[in-house]
């Protein structure tokens, strides 16, 4: 029996785009999922301090996160499958902002982490319903230029989540940066309650069971298991690089502090010029190919982090930072044109695939870290770095999936 296709917007739904406001609620989506994402990245050589904690115990405050993440995605994309993507998106939204502030209230190592894994399970709703939502109710030829967005906003999120978090633990503490990163994501709420029109596109699953039932399908589907590799991949390797090179870099002969440690995090803002861009470069020369040169150019800045100084080592995290965020834009647009159906819980597999990349790349490479330093982490990203190109030029196509017609299926309930 056949899959029952996706269906493409009609005529005038090509024709008129949301407005500019629903543009800022996509890029304020991004940046509340990824405020609290790595906050405590940054912050570790001062946990250290706090909590009397080795680099492994305290690397689990981004590991319990991701973990979170990438357990909950699947679930969280079938539960907007049934339930509505603006739904599920507002109420993932207010929930991570007040598990954001009782984070604060914890008062030892263990209590953090509980928080942070409460956090993790928040987010995946963030993330699926956005891509969903842009998939279904924009112009098709629009979608990768506004995921690039989407992508943006959460380079911004990310920056100014560790930045805030780093200038506030500085002056007062650790829970004073929760408190203030907690009270941002519930101004976000309304903001993005208020900028997205009500689904006219989305088709609601039969059941919770029922958009469950497409998960199994997706794991058939060829491209999306690439797709599902090469997520594991990025984030593996944007996280393995933020963990190691904030030792790397408060240790001899640079001895940065915690101010100066969040000031390193500015190389993110690149990726809210360059992602846009690449954008409106993917529909005209294809994703595949603007995700090669994303990767080549992210191992290039790999290669300059192993230089002496200080000025070249930001250079390269500047380069490495830009590529990631170019090549998880195209790898993000990609997989909701592979599912034939159930396209949220496709992308919340692509999440689960994607967190449990960021979890090995904050843990894993500890082992290296202690037997090769930076040098080993650098060449342990470069390694994977290169799998994530064969494995994209292998099965993506050399043209934007999304251009290819797909049929309006007969009979399906209407939700506004």
């Amino acid at each position: 029996m056949s899959s029952p296709q996706i269906p493409l917007p009609s005529a005038g739904a090509l024709q008129a785009s949301p407005t500019w406001r629903a543009r800022v609620a996509v890029v304020a989506a991004g940046m509340s999922a990824f405020f609290t994402m790595y906050v405590t990245q940054g912050l570790l050589p001062s946990l250290r301090s706090v909590f009397h904690a080795g680099v492994a115990e305290l690397s689990l405050t981004i590991t319990f996160t991701t973990l979170a993440v990438a357990v909950a995605a699947p679930f969280s994309g079938s539960v907007s499958d049934r339930f509505g993507r603006k739904r599920v998106l507002v109420v993932s939204i207010a929930a991570l902002a007040a598990t954001t502030l009782l984070a604060a209230s914890a008062r030892s190592l263990h209590g953090l982490l509980v928080w942070r894994l409460l956090q993790g399970l928040c987010i995946p709703g963030i993330f699926t319903a956005t891509v969903a939502y842009i998939g279904e109710e924009w112009p098709v030829g629009q979608v990768p230029a506004v995921t690039a967005l989407y992508i943006s906003g959460s380079v911004a999120g990310g920056f100014l989540g560790r930045f805030i978090a780093g200038l506030a633990t500085a002056r007062w503490d650790w829970q004073a940066a929760f408190v203030l990163l907690g009270l941002i994501n519930a101004a976000f709420v309304p903001l993005v309650a208020g900028g997205l029109p009500s689904s006219s596109r989305f088709r609601p699953s039969a059941s919770l069971l029922d958009s469950l039932a497409g998960l199994p399908r997706h794991l058939r589907n060829p491209q999306l298991l690439g797709s599902y590799a090469i997520g594991f991949g990025i984030l593996f390797s944007q996280v393995c690089t933020f963990t190691y090179v904030s030792f790397h870099l408060a240790e001899a002969p640079y001895d940065l502090d915690l101010r100066q440690l969040s000031m390193l995090f500015t190389v993110y803002l690149v990726g809210m010029l360059v992602t846009p861009v690449a954008g409106r470069l993917a529909w005209r020369f294809g994703q595949r190919r603007v995700f090669l040169c994303a990767v080549a150019c992210s191992a290039l800045g790999m290669a300059l982090t192993l230089a002496p100084g200080v000025p070249l080592i930001v250079a390269g995290l500047t380069l490495s930072s830009a590529g990631v965020f170019i090549a998880q834009s195209m790898a993000t647009s990609q997989v909701p044109g592979f599912a034939r159906e159930s396209r949220s819980s496709a992308v919340g597999l692509y999440v689960m695939c994607y967190y449990i990349g960021g979890s090995v790349g904050a843990f894993a490479p500890s082992v290296v870290w202690l037997r090769a330093g930076w040098p080993g982490c650098v060449g342990l990203v470069m390694l994977v770095q290169l799998f994530i190109g064969i494995a994209a030029l292998r099965i993506w196509p050399a043209r934007p999936s999304a251009q290819q017609p797909v049929q309006q299926p007969k009979s399906q309930p209407q939700q506004a």
